[in-house]
């Protein structure tokens, strides 16, 4: 069988494209997403969006980079109300792109990242990706998690609700061809 062409930006099938949906918008806060290795291969993964839809946005590997200085947003009882850095200097904002289970390995893993200051969204709008199924209902994307910081931060309410569209489209779309028989071969689902 031959290989479908893919988007090498969006790395997408360029059927299933996005990048034309995506204009980089500016913000003030940077974005720094370390991904996990396997995250990298998801085909439904919404860092990449982020990446390609914010000005001032790294997509970094987790394992192999140097650890960027910022501050941590991943929720626990170590973060401190991401509030707390309202009126604060702009820094950057690094964000794990990862399953749950594989982030807290992360944090497990590395040092120097369990030491940032750790911050969390008090109120998180509740999750779009509907996908997969996460752990609490708390749980967002990485890509929600980066627009609801961004627009809190920033206090740039919906700034970034094109993003947030794009991802609904792949969403969306990925559930229309959840009950062809192609996609129950190739993925098991039935």
């Amino acid at each position: 069988m031959a290989r479908r062409l893919r988007c090498s930006q969006c790395q997408r099938p360029l059927a299933l494209c996005y990048c034309a949906a995506l204009t980089p918008q500016p913000h003030v806060w940077p974005v720094r997403i370390l991904q996990h290795a396997a995250e990298a291969r998801h085909a439904l993964g919404t860092a990449r969006i982020a990446a390609l839809g914010l000005r001032d946005c790294q997509l970094l590997p987790a394992h192999d980079s140097r650890l960027p200085a910022g501050v941590l947003i991943y929720p626990g009882p170590d973060s401190q109300p991401l509030s707390a850095l309202l009126n604060t200097a702009p820094q950057p904002l690094i964000f794990l792109d990862a399953t749950w289970r594989k982030s807290r390995r992360l944090l497990l893993e590395s040092a120097e990242l369990a030491a940032l200051p750790r911050y969390q969204l008090e109120n998180p709008q509740p999750s779009r990706y509907r996908i997969r199924r996460e752990p609490h209902a708390q749980a967002l994307s990485t890509l929600e998690a980066i627009v609801q910081t961004l627009e809190l931060l920033e206090a740039a309410p919906g700034r970034h609700a094109g993003l947030l569209q794009v991802m609904d489209a792949l969403v969306n779309e990925q559930i229309a061809h959840m009950g062809e028989p192609t996609y129950r071969r190739n993925y098991g689902k039935d």
